[in-house]
């Protein structure tokens, strides 16, 4: 009965935290053209090809399957349905947990397991809000369950169809192309345990699944999938080596705040086994080998270590490492982190609890659960991203709370600009906040889907064409020309971002383009605290064009 209650207190904190990520969770520009592509999909046009996209094409395409629930229900049905693969990826991480864990201890794994990765509002948050983190880690999380199962009997089976899932993460998140490299290593080493084919099995597995899911976009789309998969992530500068080493270092530490219990956790668990090694060395014992059975392969665990240190490293090595690149690894080091939690457990019962009875040791293992709960909700509760769900900024002394939640806002404010812009005939909406476009149901002008990543200033126009985005003369044509598009909205994000660079547009071409604006359009309204970073939402309507007067003829006398 108590570890009923205890289950269903994990899982009700989750559902809360979940919950509120959804409707109170800041918006992200990138949800807004994931949504976008999915629905261009829907609508017939191929990422690459017709419209510049800067990730691997699985995500917009699974989502565009549910475009008519997206559409009906806007940024918040799309990150319904995020949740959904991140709770999703929660059950073949929970098996492979308890694989890896000691066989006498299955429930103490999965639940170590299920409070780390569930009870942390960083990693809640990042696996609701639409990005490929919750879709890649359903992926990879079934890849590496099914590779587990590769065993002589199952090699081909397993391996061909763990090959595939991972060829779905890498064609959801390019970065994950690292860990086929380590499963192959993995099967080519292993292989007198295994079965000696089984790396070939794995491979034919991959070919299938990157033949499937990226091929095809290859072909059709050629410069804009070179560019869009691989160019453009090497193409941010991020400075001097002294700007580089602060930005990777600051990551680490937001990363460490981030995912504090877990992180403590793993740093105790290295101190004791030092400390055990060091016991060992003294008494010049040789190591013991009685460490407990389990059900996964004998040197799996550590291949799942090597897994988390390698993708963590590419994610780190990005030219500017954002620290929720690493939301979808922390999946795999929670499952590492609680089979050894419970192996370290199980040795510590097996050392000072020999003689004690079952119950007890149940009611010591519910107590150890129960306090990792009581902790990951005061880590959650206590998290800054709680003060940014209520809070809009501060004004000296005096905190500005918000009004309402930003995904409520841009509900409303969807509803508005559609109005307005169905009032003036339109059919277009002119902004680089791609997710009012979606909330309001209507498209971008083309060369605008990345939003605000869509501006190449530098480029000529027949790159920028053939890619699909906008370079300097482009976008001032498209705000002269723009007659489909009678409603402007544009925030902090808009006319702004200059990239591949992705850094801050040069003042005067600033002035430029703010002149053309205000040429063309006249301000309406201004929304403040709307969307990511809480910027100003202005809203234009297009000044009427001026009919000549026609000439008057007059009588000939």
């Amino acid at each position: 009965m108590s570890l009923a209650l205890l289950a269903l207190a994990v899982v009700s904190t989750w559902l809360v935290l979940a919950g509120l990520s959804l409707w109170m969770g800041e918006l992200n520009q990138d949800e807004g053209w994931y949504l976008y592509s999915a629905g261009q999909i829907r609508a017939g046009r191929l990422p690459y090809r017709d419209f510049a996209f800067t990730q691997s094409p699985l995500l917009p395409l699974v989502y565009a399957a549910a475009w008519g629930f997206i559409e009906r229900f806007g940024v918040a049905g799309g990150r319904f349905l995020t949740w959904l693969f991140g709770a999703l990826a929660l059950i073949p991480a929970t098996w492979l947990a308890m694989r890896m864990g000691p066989r006498r201890a299955r429930k103490l794994t999965a639940g170590v397991f299920l409070i780390l990765a569930g009870i942390n509002l960083y990693q809640v948050y990042f696996m609701t809000v639409v990005k490929t983190y919750a879709l890649s880690g359903f992926f990879l999380t079934s890849g590496l369950l099914v590779l587990s199962y590769a065993d002589r009997q199952h090699a081909f089976r397993a391996a061909s169809l763990a090959g595939f899932l991972l060829a779905c993460a890498a064609a959801t998140r390019i970065s994950f192309g690292v860990v086929l490299v380590a499963g192959l290593v993995y099967l080519a080493l292993c292989r007198g345990r295994l079965r000696n084919w089984a790396w070939l099995d794995f491979l034919l597995g991959v070919g299938l699944g990157l033949a499937v899911m990226l091929v095809p976009f290859m072909a059709l789309g050629r410069e804009g999938f070179r560019f869009g998969v691989f160019e453009y992530h090497t193409l941010r500068d991020s400075g001097p080596w002294l700007m580089q080493l602060a930005y990777k270092a600051g990551c680490v530490t937001r990363l460490i705040q981030a995912y504090f219990p877990a992180v403590l956790i793993g740093v105790f668990l290295i101190v004791a086994a030092l400390r055990r090694l060091a016991c060992r060395n003294a008494e010049q014992s040789p190591a013991k080998t009685n460490e407990p059975e389990t059900c996964g392969p004998p040197c799996y665990a550590g291949f799942i270590w090597a897994v988390v240190v390698a993708v963590a490293l590419v994610h780190l090595l990005a030219p500017f490492p954002y620290d929720d690149y690493q939301v979808p690894v922390y999946l795999i080091f929670c499952m590492a982190l609680a089979a050894a939690t419970a192996r370290w457990w199980l040795a510590m019962e097996d050392r000072f609890e020999a003689g004690c009875a079952d119950n007890a040791r149940r009611a010591r293992r519910l107590a150890l659960l129960g306090g990792l709960w009581l902790a990951g909700s005061l880590h959650a509760v206590s998290s800054p991203m709680v003060q940014q769900w209520f809070v809009a900024g501060r004004d000296r002394i005096w905190w500005q709370l918000r009004e309402q939640s930003p995904l409520a806002q841009l509900q409303d404010m969807g509803r508005w600009v559609r109005e307005l812009t169905l009032a003036e005939q339109g059919t277009e909406l002119l902004t680089q906040d791609t997710y009012l476009a979606v909330e309001a149901r209507l498209p971008v002008p083309r060369g605008l889907e990345m939003g605000p990543f869509s501006y190449y200033p530098d480029w000529p126009r027949e790159r920028a064409e053939q890619i699909g985005v906008m370079n300097r003369d482009m976008l001032r044509e498209l705000l002269v020309t723009a007659t489909n598009a009678p409603i402007a909205a544009l925030s902090g994000y808009s006319l702004a971002i200059r990239s591949p660079e992705v850094e801050k547009i040069k003042r005067e071409d600033r002035r430029a383009l703010e002149a053309v604006l205000k040429m063309e359009y006249v301000l309406l309204e201004q929304a403040p605290n709307f969307g990511q970073a809480n910027t100003v939402l202005r809203i234009f309507r297009r000044k009427p064009v001026e009919k000549l007067p026609e000439p008057v003829e007059t009588a000939e006398e």
